[in-house]
């Protein structure tokens, strides 16, 4: 048999010409298939294109299944979806559960909101809602067919029933688990989550103590290779100063047995706990960890506390001392919102860190619909704030350009001891930066390879200035710069900030001069030194939809008028040949010709930038 003549090297007369050749071996067209991952468009193509293709994409079709519930009919093209069947939910459930391909799932995402409105009926006849119980059915038939499944995913406005947990604990693959908890206040039962040795990653969304919560206890005590753990909280505790969270409700066995987990990745999100935080201490292992992210978690700012009544007295409740052989070894990521100095004073610790995300989102409190407020660069991004005229009244100290104490004590540690290892870097819009401290931060942090800041030098030099300097950076990000408001102009969560009157630059310039501006800054003409923006791949002006990707380099032959005199060697033409030139470049006809290269710069959406960090970190989403 020959190399040719080998099932796994050759095409059957089906998938000949598939992909515009006739021959093509079927190693390389696995690997093609592969790549397609999560277009579901392209896979569903493929699939009928033929029966071998059908075989091989099969698989990565059903990889990863999302299912998303409505609570009404949606529609599209004037027809609802599921004309003449059920819903898309429900189709899909039926799918899994009837058909042969759930042993080819590993992903399963249950999302959305069900729609039930009788709970409360049931739960005075001391019932479980009915629709909530067979839907509940169906889901846990589905698990029981995903035999395996690595990933699941409970985001439905449903309560969990001990039967979908029981189908849960029969994974024995199951590594990845996303539990939302309900919102709503109905007495319903208690339900203990089962044992899952094998679970590396747990994100427990919405918990509110008085709605009823499923114990956590006894998954916390058996998930011994448990590595990453997400724990977002109801916001209504913080909203309303309630600190009704018990954080070793859930650590209470793993305390008892002096059973600590070591986890490598923790986020906190809208903690308000009760004063228990040292008896946490004991079951963790913090030296271990590496990435830790806390939202809407430590109050507010330190330079802005005492503006409002504030939980004070429970915001410092973080506050423990940790001693130094339970400080993190290897830190590698940290993510706050909030600003103190006992941050900055731990970055000072933090030698080896390299991604530091000290966002400007905000979480906005009832009024605004419970959203959180993105990245302050905008003026939409700064409700209510429809004027650029500063308080006659306000104070100097709420003033960014005069209280630097704890931006500098930030950016002391960062320089001093973070910025050799330092890659990507995020700082908030109201720290607008000085030239001189620019230039220090860059000669600090020579590996920067993304970039998100606010600096007073707002003009096109600053990309002459910064990327020269920082050789691997290739996404910068130039914030407008905000500032505070004063406290009777701020929301109820003291939130709302203010953008500062645009400074000469590049946050206010039309679309078409950015591209122009850009493009010559980064440009460079044959024969001189290679260029000094190698890397230079995604730059953000102000807003976050002015986005612009800088490409490859392409050669161009510009052509500028210049007058010539019979010396310099102008010919008059003849017979309309081409005509000689010049030593200097210069063309008869008086134009002169230069190749010059220059980097393609063309603007792009913010969903083509939805993986990057600067961006990507720089909100309230769990990651």
């Amino acid at each position: 048999m020959t190399f040719r003549a080998n099932h796994l090297y050759s095409n059957g007369p089906d998938i000949q010409g598939a992909f515009g050749v006739d021959s093509l071996p079927l190693t390389v067209v696995a690997h093609i298939i592969s790549c397609l991952d999560g277009d579901v468009a392209s896979l569903v193509r493929l699939c009928r294109t033929s029966r071998v293709l059908f075989y091989m994409t099969l698989p990565h079709l059903w990889k990863n299944v999302t299912l998303k519930a409505y609570s009404s009919i949606r529609y599209r093209d004037d027809l609802p979806e599921g004309f003449g069947g059920a819903s898309p939910f429900s189709m899909g459930l039926n799918a899994l559960v009837t058909r042969n391909v759930s042993k080819l799932v590993q992903s399963l995402n249950l999302e959305g909101e069900f729609g039930g409105t009788d709970l409360g009926a049931y739960a005075k006849a001391g019932r479980v809602s009915e629709s909530s119980m067979i839907l509940n059915i169906a889901i846990r038939a589905a698990i029981e067919q995903c035999t395996h499944l690595t990933s699941f995913r409970w985001d439905l406005d449903v309560r969990r029933q001990p039967n979908v947990y029981a189908g849960l604990a029969k994974l024995s693959k199951l590594e990845c688990l996303w539990l939302r908890f309900p919102t709503d206040r109905s007495p319903q039962p208690l339900v203990e989550a089962p044992a899952l040795p094998n679970l590396k990653s747990l994100t427990v969304t919405h918990y509110d103590p008085l709605c009823y919560p499923d114990e956590l206890s006894n998954l916390f005590f058996h998930a011994t290779n448990l590595d990453t753990l997400n724990l977002h909280f109801s916001p209504r505790m913080r909203d309303q100063g309630e600190a009704s969270v018990v954080m070793t409700r859930f650590f209470r066995k793993n305390i008892a047995a002096k059973r600590k987990l070591r986890l490598r990745k923790i986020g906190i999100y809208n903690l308000l706990p009760y004063l228990d935080a040292a008896e946490c201490v004991e079951a963790l292992d913090s030296s271990v960890c590496e990435d830790f992210t806390a939202l809407n978690t430590f109050g507010l700012d330190e330079d802005t506390m005492g503006q409002r009544a504030a939980a004070h007295f429970i915001d410092r409740a973080w506050l423990v001392p940790v001693d130094e052989k339970d400080r993190p070894k290897h830190p590698k990521s940290l993510r706050v919102d909030q600003l103190h100095k006992r941050h900055a004073l731990d970055l000072g610790k933090s030698a080896g860190l390299e991604r530091l995300y000290l966002i400007n989102a905000r979480y906005n409190a009832e009024g605004k619909g419970g959203h959180v407020q993105s990245s302050p660069n905008s003026a939409e991004a700064s409700p209510g704030a429809t004027s650029t005229s500063v308080p006659a009244n306000r104070s100097a100290r709420n003033t960014p350009m005069l209280n630097t104490t704890l931006r500098d004590l930030y950016l002391d540690n960062i320089c001093n001891v973070c910025g050799p290892t330092l890659k990507h870097l995020i700082l908030p819009a109201r720290w607008l930066l000085p030239t001189e401290v620019t230039a220090r931060l860059i000669r600090s942090c020579p590996n920067l390879t993304q970039l998100s800041a606010a600096f007073q030098r707002a003009d096109y030099d600053l990309l002459r200035l910064l990327v020269p300097f920082l050789s691997h950076l290739w996404a910068l990000r130039l914030l407008a710069p905000i500032s505070d408001l004063e406290s009777d102009e701020r929301d109820c969560d003291g939130a709302v900030q203010k953008q500062l009157p645009p400074r000469d630059g590049v946050v206010c310039v039309m679309d078409c001069q950015n591209e122009e501006r850009i493009a010559q800054e980064i440009e460079q003409r044959v024969g001189n030194s290679p260029g000094d923006f190698p890397n230079l791949r995604y730059i953000g002006l102000g807003s976050r939809d002015s986005i612009w990707e800088v490409g490859k380099v392409v050669e161009e032959v510009v052509r500028t008028p210049v007058r010539l005199s019979a010396q310099d060697g102008a010919w008059e033409l003849s017979n309309g040949q081409p005509q000689p030139q010049s030593a200097n470049g210069t063309t008869a006809n008086g134009w002169r010709e230069e190749i010059v290269r220059r980097r393609r710069v063309k603007r792009i959406t913010e969903d083509d930038v939805k993986d990057v960090e600067i961006w990507k970190m720089d909100s309230m989403d769990i990651i």
